[in-house]
């Protein structure tokens, strides 16, 4: 059966439940998360990565440089690494200065394109890049994490993933800049059957390199160390070589996106909610081999968070709480396992049970029901393909965009924009911070130009003065009168052929949290972790548990990190 048919023939969660800020605070990564899709496509499809150049200096300055042969295309990664001083390490978007920065390039590394990417690459945002280059990048290292590994390593020990703690990783990333942006190479001109062809594949591989040069640097600095000090340095043994992630931070700049993209938003919801639904349809023998995998990973997942014991997560819930509630959805498992009853649903009602004791285990639990399926993998992958969105129609009848309206808005006509709250903040372009930002609106300065993130309060603006117009006149002949409502308009329109094309929040009220849609995109992106630092940004790792460059290279991916743990042997 295509993932097609499953949409057609499976019942989908409501835009109503998967929209929401609760249900988006759950949100895990799934098998068709981004970071998750490049690798087994690397996998599959047999690329291998070299590390052709690591020429640094005892404090890890210098260039790195790794080849990738993808699919018979040569794909180069170029690190201009150097060492900062702590006081200059920042995370922030502004900052002018970093300990690596890298791109990631179509085609041969020649000497005149090193050339110009050393000019460009390290001052990034004032520099310009060749439209071959694909990716521009930027991280730094941890000022807790990195010293302390190269010490251990350079003493002939292993970390201890007690210094480490929950969130392992020896650099920060900051940004993956693409598709255009200072002359990088547009995501539309990358031809189909290119294996970077689909949207975010070409952002982590060049972060999965970023995180391979992290490891790589870290030894190297702790073979120096040994040398300068007579003793005998180790790299990195196999599991702390999967352990460790790359960092990363996010803020508000990301939340207006989906908001700005509703088929990308779609598209992101339909890649878990299919797979989501066709996993809970079967009835189940108690015997099914699949209950006994969704048996492991709740004891995998169980074991994780026990891990992520002191990982600040306020507002989400805490893993102290999230585990017990995983147990019991384990002892009903197994309960049924050994009952001997018909074939039941057992997996739709353990998740309807989810449902009803947190976000956070729903979303956990739908991820270990959608690891059952491996043949939606290609399929899903399409989905991340967006065709041109739905035209505007200025002919459409006013009676035909108030029955969309009532259709597909009615989440946004609850909101009473009379009441000041719901209406407390305005999103912005930041000048300091050059990205999106919300402040109160009562601090706006004069002339600061409002984002279009206020769907809910433009959608009720047109429908007072919709309901008031002539039904059988133009959608044209109504802008004439009230050209203020061209967005609105337009976007019910836009969103008309998308289950999941809006979010069902108002961005502008004072209750609206931004970190439950962060969490819901880096969730899709691949990232864990979620440790937040206020209400507007979250700290993330990225590729913990995921195989290295030699695993790929060997051909020894397993595909199996929805839940990394520490290393065997280290103590909690």
């Amino acid at each position: 059966m295509t993932l097609q048919d499953e949409q057609t023939m499976c019942e989908l969660r409501s835009p109503e439940e998967v929209l929401s800020g609760t249900d988006m605070n759950g949100a895990w990564g799934t098998r068709h998360s981004f970071a998750r899709t490049m690798l087994r496509r690397a996998a599959a499809h047999r690329w291998t990565v070299a590390r052709t150049r690591l020429d640094l200096d005892a404090q890890g300055r210098g260039t790195a440089v790794y080849t990738v042969n993808a699919e018979g295309r040569e794909l180069n990664f170029i690190a201009f690494c150097r060492t900062l001083e702590e006081s200059e390490r920042t995370d922030r978007v502004i900052a002018n200065a970093w300990d690596i920065t890298a791109a990631l390039v179509d085609g041969e590394l020649t000497p005149e394109r090193e050339a110009d990417l050393r000019r460009n690459v390290p001052v990034q945002e004032r520099g310009r890049v060749d439209p071959e280059t694909i990716i521009m990048t930027r991280a730094n290292r941890s000022a807790r994490f990195f010293d302390y590994v190269s010490d251990c390593l350079s003493t002939g020990s292993q970390p201890d993933v007690g210094k480490i703690g929950p969130s392992p990783y020896l650099i920060r990333s900051t940004a993956f800049y693409g598709n255009g942006k200072f002359g990088l190479k547009e995501l539309a001109n990358i031809p189909a059957g290119h294996p970077l062809s689909v949207p975010y594949r070409s952002q982590m591989l060049a972060a999965w390199l970023l995180r391979e040069l992290s490891m790589d640097m870290v030894e190297h600095v702790a073979r120096a160390k040994a040398a300068a000090a007579g003793t005998i340095a180790v790299p990195l043994d196999g599991g702390w070589g999967r352990y460790f992630g790359l960092g990363n931070a996010t803020g508000l700049g990301m939340v207006p996106f989906v908001i700005n993209h509703p088929d990308y938003l779609d598209a992101w919801c339909r890649l878990r909610e299919i797979p989501l639904a066709a996993g809970l349809t079967p009835r189940y023998a108690p015997d099914h081999p699949d209950l006994g995998r969704v048996a492991e990973l709740l004891v995998k997942a169980d074991r994780h968070l026990a891990e992520k014991n002191g990982l600040k997560t306020v507002p989400f819930l805490p893993t102290e709480l999230i585990r017990p509630q995983l147990q019991q959805l384990l002892g009903e498992l197994q309960s049924f396992m050994v009952s001997g009853q018909e074939p039941a649903p057992v997996l739709a009602r353990m998740h309807e049970r989810a449902a009803g004791l947190s976000p956070e285990v729903r979303g956990i639990f739908a991820s270990i029901v959608i690891e059952l399926r491996a043949d939606f993998d290609e399929e899903a992958e399409a989905l991340l393909t967006m065709t041109d969105s739905t035209p505007f129609d200025p002919a459409m009848r006013c009676h035909e965009l108030q029955h969309l309206l009532d259709q597909n808005y009615g989440w946004a006509r609850s909101y009473d924009f009379a009441v000041p709250e719901r209406a407390s903040y305005y999103w912005y372009s930041s000048a300091a911070n050059e990205e999106p930002r919300r402040a109160l609106r009562t601090d706006r300065a004069a002339g600061t130009v409002e984002h279009c993130t206020d769907v809910a309060r433009r959608i009720n603006a047109l429908a007072v003065d919709l309901e008031r117009f002539p039904s059988h006149l133009s959608v044209a002949d109504f802008l004439l009168a009230h050209p203020d409502h061209r967005f609105a308009a337009g976007r019910i329109q836009q969103t008309q052929p998308l289950f999941y094309g809006e979010v069902r929040d108002n961005l502008l009220d004072a209750e609206f949290l931004p970190l439950s849609t962060q969490r819901f995109q880096l969730a899709t992106y691949g990232m864990n972790n979620f440790s937040p630092q206020s209400t507007d940004w979250v700290r993330v790792t990225l590729f913990s548990g995921a195989p290295r460059v030699a695993d790929i290279n060997h051909g020894t991916d397993d595909d199996d990190w929805l839940f990394p743990v520490a290393p065997e042997g280290s103590e909690q």
